[in-house]
């Protein structure tokens, strides 16, 4: 089973690494990221060579991905390190759950400003970064509301969402000595302030059910219980039933719907499938990771299993429980030889592979927890792209890494037929316009293909835009410009040439008629007068059920000062398909208006 994924949006290139290829450069947000392809690290990974070549033929390129579950020390030299796996498996985003607590001590910054800056100096558009709630003086009266502003502090510091660890119903106990629940009154407050602030709650309650049974070599976890015996939740004396556990994490799902819950490990609870779905389908802002939990999942019917992810494909995201620290932990560890970077990039290829194949009895990613084989479930392409990619991203959207591109750069300017034609455009990169402005939904139906070429004085933007039904204002008022045309079918450009000043910009939209109009933007104005002397041709393909776009606008327009090579402006790039109300946009700005510049992505002038 192979899969051709395209890479957009957040990786806007038009294919992704092929593994026969030594090596593929990526523009990633405005910067040159040269990754190692499968196929060259292969050279120096012998394990992970021989899995890779037997894979190869039938899984494909290695898809774009989003891990929405790792911990990695904020060192530089485990962010290195991270770097360097996450490049060989193309996990493109990593969300390191261990951001740490927004509370500080004195005038120092807190652990998670420290962990920030550096994943910025470091990479700043590989990581994404969750905070942890500060429990210190649980009891006093005060504590639910300082627990609030510090989710309004982890926010305005950059925070992508709330990681909160089992400690809560196991481990954390107040001034009485009594565990603090999941369901505790005092954390409605947290709850209710990360929904209305977008920021996403990844929670772990409960683990595998094999941890409260005996505590002997019959448990079938023994070897994992054996290394980690705070993790033997089988005494009633001190623990409650897992259950409760469960049910207590339910009951502030339900209380709290405008948040999304991220319950991970499968939604805690990998070994009941019924009692999964049963939740998914009551509350509808719960989701489930992966991490960690394919041993586990790869021992169920994989027919079932399927149905299931089938079912809830928008509801699932990717995600390992890779950790980096002094040593690297594949989901688990005890006090095994600990693993090296080849074992680790076997590790993610294993995930793929039970994710894309219908490979039998097989050994899983992570022996301490099982000494058993598992079945993969071959999942649709279109079930993989939402779990490896699109399901986190929409729940990130507020936080995701801005996309970039590349305009390439002629040396002759020529006239514009509409038809995107002239040989200029080939070899150009392509990006998509394909996701809702506020939620960054994929509509695959109206992906709108976007090119950019620029020249000694002009900027050129070529648009193919897909559609079922076609509104525009009859007749066309060819002559001068029409106010409103945004609220028909139209494609549209906003440009900030200066950088610095992203809420200073330019807006050019252009109909399937061939209407047009520009204007600048300001924070205080808009000036419908303004005239930049752009150009736009069209042609409209009823039959194929495809409009195609050219704008040609002088850069003199633009900027005061030409581009030169290598130079970046911002700039968000827009399709609206009225008849269906669908507004779309290359950067989604995670708000309800398309005028959020700081959301704008990046242009960036290439060299001919």
């Amino acid at each position: 089973m192979t899969h051709n994924f395209r890479s957009e949006g957040l990786f806007p290139v038009p294919g992704i690494i092929l593994p026969w290829l030594p090596e593929q450069r990526f523009r990633f947000a405005g910067f040159g990221l040269r990754l190692v392809c499968l196929a060259s690290l292969m050279a120096v990974l012998p394990a992970a060579r021989v899995m890779a070549e037997s894979w190869r033929k039938r899984l494909g390129p290695p898809p774009a991905i989003i891990d929405l579950h790792q911990h990695i020390a904020s060192t530089p030299h485990h962010l290195d390190r991270a770097l360097r796996i996450m490049d060989a498996a193309n996990i493109r985003l990593a969300v390191n759950l261990s951001g740490g607590v927004v509370t500080r001590s004195g005038d120092q910054p807190s652990p998670f400003e420290r962990n920030w800056q550096l994943a910025q100096k470091t990479a700043p558009d590989r990581f994404l970064l969750y905070f942890n709630l500060d429990y210190s003086n649980w009891d006093s009266p005060e504590w639910p509301g300082r627990a609030i502003q510090q989710v309004e502090t982890a926010h305005r510091l950059g925070a992508a969402g709330l990681k909160e660890f089992k400690r809560l119903g196991l481990y954390l106990r107040d001034g009485a000595g009594k565990l603090i629940t999941v369901d505790d009154p005092k954390l409605d407050g947290v709850w209710r302030r990360c929904g209305e602030l977008g920021l996403p709650v990844s929670i772990h309650v409960a683990d595998p059910r094999a941890f409260w049974l005996p505590y002997d070599e019959r448990n079938e976890r023994w070897k994992e219980l054996r290394d980690h015996k705070p993790w033997w939740f089988g005494d009633p004396a001190k623990y409650p039933p897992r259950e409760e556990l469960l049910a207590a994490l339910n009951r502030v799902i339900a209380r709290h719907p405008q948040t999304t819950f991220v319950c991970v490990h499968f939604a805690n609870n990998a070994e009941d499938l019924d009692w999964v779905e049963a939740s998914l389908d009551r509350y509808p802002n719960m989701m489930a990771d992966l991490a960690a939990r394919v041993p586990e999942l790869g021992r169920h019917d994989p027919e079932r299993l399927r149905q299931l992810f089938h079912r809830h494909q928008d509801r699932i995201v990717f995600a390992t429980d890779f950790q980096v620290h002094d040593r690297l932990i594949l989901g688990s560890s005890g006090d095994e030889p600990p693993p090296g970077d080849e074992d680790a990039l076997v590790f993610f290829l294993k995930y793929r592979r039970w994710l894309e194949t219908r490979d039998r009895d097989w050994p899983h990613m992570t022996p301490i927890q099982g000494d058993w084989t598992i079945r993969s479930i071959g999942l649709s392409a279109e079930v993989l792209r939402k779990i490896y990619y699109d399901n986190a991203r929409r729940i990130l959207i507020r936080s995701m890494p801005l996309p970039a591109m590349t305009a390439k750069r002629i040396g002759r300017d020529f006239a514009l037929d509409g038809a995107l034609r002239h040989g200029s455009w080939r070899g150009a990169e392509e990006v998509l316009v394909d996701s809702t402005l506020r939620e960054g939904i994929r509509r695959p139906e109206y992906r709108t293909t976007v090119r950019v070429l620029w020249s000694d004085h002009f900027l050129y933007l070529g648009y193919r835009a897909p559609f079922d039904r076609m509104t525009v204002f009859t007749p066309p008022e060819m002559k001068g410009e029409r106010l409103g045309l945004w609220d028909r079918d139209v494609v549209e450009a906003f440009i900030a040439s200066d950088p610095a000043r992203p809420e200073v910009y330019t807006e050019f939209e252009v109909a399937p008629t061939g209407e047009k109009l520009d204007l600048t933007l300001t924070p205080d104005r808009k000036d419908f007068e303004w005239s930049s002397g752009f150009e736009a041709a069209t042609r409209v393909d009823r039959r194929g059920g495809v409009w195609t776009c050219e704008m040609r606008i002088p850069l003199a327009a633009l900027s005061s000062k030409p581009p030169r090579a290598g130079d970046r402006w911002r700039l968000n790039l827009y399709r609206h398909q009225a008849a269906t109300r669908t507004f779309l946009a290359w950067s989604p700005t995670a708000t309800r208006t398309a005028h959020t510049p700081h959301r704008f992505g990046w242009l960036r002038f290439g060299e001919e």
